[in-house]
């Protein structure tokens, strides 16, 4: 049975730590929450069936904004990929898949590795730093404007737009504060999507969208969706994967010693503190899930952050385990139809980026309590506004 009205507190403690809100949620199992006017998807089991089920769950609201309206203009219709369905769904996503190729990511790993050590060494001396701001905001965005071609000046105020997004995406969503900071967006690509249809060789990402055939407004929106999940995202797993790191000296030495080990630690940290903490779907039929009735057009917020923590899922599910038989099995990527297409990229940044850390770094730790860290209060992404550390060089 569904429980209507349950209590989500999103205020500074949930936010800090919302998984004993997870836990009472998968306990009771699918509720509907006033606060988020969704039903909450939490276990494992049901979040695979209602990804799996693209026909029944589409996503056309996931970003949980109201429909736009008529006439204002290509960015009010939301992002490239995540908000759209199958068949237009799949077509949209061969093409993305052609432009994030392993081949093509892996060539860009030297320029993560200088990048990464490069900020790394700007802060050497340095006792105190706020990590986030100091490198885990900065990398993933010179990356991904890397990677898709975007020229390095305009590296700040894209940052600044993803940043304006992602507030606009929050438990207060503001779609026409979304709309404006896509258009601003778009207004800044258009140079360089301009200068990318006229080069024949597809030498970056954002060549092979201009050469795709996309019309200006499709190939605005998929750049400025990869640009917005290709640096905040990304950013989010540097920071918590750093977090845990740095209340786990032990743990941190042994990575150090045994950098093999670095991916399965970055798995683990992804199905602990999944950036995407959830997206919505919506019922496009009356249907039923967990044994709980759904009607037709009920908003469903699919929650990675909790389902990542079910004990069905993963045996200690709180708990870092480098042996872990199965590491891949998380959620944080989503499964099905709309996977996350950047990965590989994430993935690849990511290690890196720790293993640049902590070959750098002697050791580093919290600056300040872990209950004074500054989340944003938000039950779609675990978003760590700074991070202070401090810094023991050898």
């Amino acid at each position: 049975m569904s429980s209507h009205g349950a209590t989500a507190p999103v205020g500074p403690e949930a936010s800090y730590c919302p998984y004993p809100l997870y836990a009472q949620l998968r306990a009771r199992g699918l509720t509907f929450v006033e606060e988020v006017n969704a039903f909450m998807v939490t276990r494992a089991e049901d979040i695979g069936t209602v990804l799996r089920d693209v026909e029944t769950f589409s996503s056309c609201d996931s970003l949980g904004l109201p429909p736009p309206e008529p006439g204002n203009g290509p960015a009010a219709t939301g992002f490239y990929l995540v908000t759209s369905d199958p068949p237009e769904h799949s077509w949209r996503r061969r093409l993305a898949h052609r432009a994030f190729t392993s081949g093509r990511i892996a060539r860009f790993e030297p320029q993560m590795r200088a990048m990464s050590a490069e900020l790394i060494e700007g802060l050497r001396g340095r006792a105190e730093v706020d990590f986030v701001a100091d490198f885990a905001v900065k990398l993933p965005i010179a990356v991904i404007s890397t990677v898709l071609g975007i020229p390095e000046a305009d590296t700040a105020a894209m940052r600044r737009l993803s940043e304006k997004v992602l507030s606009f995406l929050n438990d207060s969503p503001d779609p026409v504060g979304f709309v404006r900071a896509c258009e601003e967006f778009g207004a800044l690509l258009a140079p360089a999507l301009e200068a990318a249809a006229g080069v024949e060789q597809e030498t970056t990402i954002l060549h092979t969208i201009a050469a795709s055939g996309l019309d200006a407004e499709d190939a605005t929106r998929f750049v400025i969706e990869l640009l917005f999940a290709g640096n905040v995202t990304t950013a989010d797993v540097i920071s918590s994967s750093t977090r845990l790191l740095a209340e786990d000296p032990r743990l941190a030495d042994q990575l150090r010693q045994d950098t093999s080990r670095l991916a399965t630690f970055l798995e683990e940290s992804l199905r602990l503190e999944s950036p995407v903490q959830g997206l919505y779907r919506t019922a496009t039929r009356d249907t039923e899930l967990g044994g709980t009735p759904i009607p037709a057009g009920a908003r469903l917020l699919v929650s990675f952050g909790a389902g990542n923590r079910d004990p069905k899922l993963a045996e200690r599910p709180d708990e870092i385990d480098l042996d872990r038989v199965s590491p891949y099995s998380h959620l944080a990527f989503g499964r099905g139809e709309h996977t996350c297409l950047g990965h590989a990229l994430a993935r690849l940044e990511a290690r890196t980026a720790l293993e640049v850390l902590l070959g750098t770094v002697r050791r580093f730790e919290l600056a300040v309590p872990p209950d004074q860290l500054d989340y944003q209060p938000d039950l779609h992404a675990r978003h760590l506004r700074s991070l202070p550390l401090r810094l023991y060089w050898s």
